[in-house]
């Protein structure tokens, strides 16, 4: 009986130990041995090329994605928050890619977002002119994707709102089709980023800012 009590102690103490090594090293410092994710996130910003569906490169610099907007003959917004400083984002009207000659649509606009200077994501938005309009928008782009990146790993659907969803190991792709206001949004994220340390620690510093991120950024819903 004492040995199976002194057994359990040695357990719980063991298990306590574990717990309290996990939450210091998740709040090490940044030069203590950089999470995998960070380290990952730099190989693939230090070796590939990725091109997007939406014009530019996994790779694209801020400077880079200004020439490349300018070259398209398009003018663009720059954003940035001072107390969100690591986030940067360029809007213009329209898109990099020659969309009229695949599909018809009244309007399109698009956004780039870095983070800490690296590329974040990219989404672009197409507006229908009719329901009709809006299945010639949505099978153009899902024919696009699929020659890009493959078959959708997924697909799912909430009320009008329809999204399709890419994954493979450099980027995570969305296609959001929003029925009943005739639109749809394709969205490309640098997924090794987006899982570094440093991009969770920023989301969680400003998570009242960051309740609808996934919605906004993956699936192009607007603000409330």
């Amino acid at each position: 009986m004492i040995k199976k009590f002194f057994l359990l102690t040695f357990v719980m103490v063991f298990l306590n130990s574990c717990s309290w090594l996990h939450k210091e090293w998740e709040d090490r410092p940044d030069w203590l041995m950089p999470d995998s994710s960070t380290s990952s996130t730099q190989t693939i910003n230090n070796s590939s090329n990725t091109l997007l569906v939406s014009g530019f490169s996994i790779l694209s610099s801020p400077s880079e994605v200004r020439k490349d907007i300018a070259a398209g003959g398009l003018k663009y917004e720059k954003s940035k928050n001072d107390r969100k400083a690591k986030l940067l984002s360029y809007s213009f009207g329209g898109t990099l890619i020659d969309a009229p000659r695949l599909f018809s649509y009244s309007s399109s606009d698009s956004t780039v977002n870095f983070f800490e200077g690296s590329l974040l994501s990219t989404r672009m938005t197409f507006n229908a002119t009719s329901d009709q309009n809006l299945e010639e928008i949505i099978n153009s782009l899902y024919q696009i994707l699929v020659n890009n990146y493959s078959s959708p790993d997924s697909e799912a659907s909430i009320y009008s709102f329809q999204t399709y969803k890419w994954n493979n190991e450099e980027v995570e792709v969305f296609l959001s089709v929003d029925k009943e206001n005739k639109r749809v949004f394709v969205t490309e994220i640098n997924s090794k980023l987006e899982e570094s340390r440093s991009f969770r620690e920023f989301k969680n510093k400003f998570i009242d800012e960051y309740q609808t991120y996934d919605e906004e950024v993956k699936y192009g819903k607007s603000k409330r």
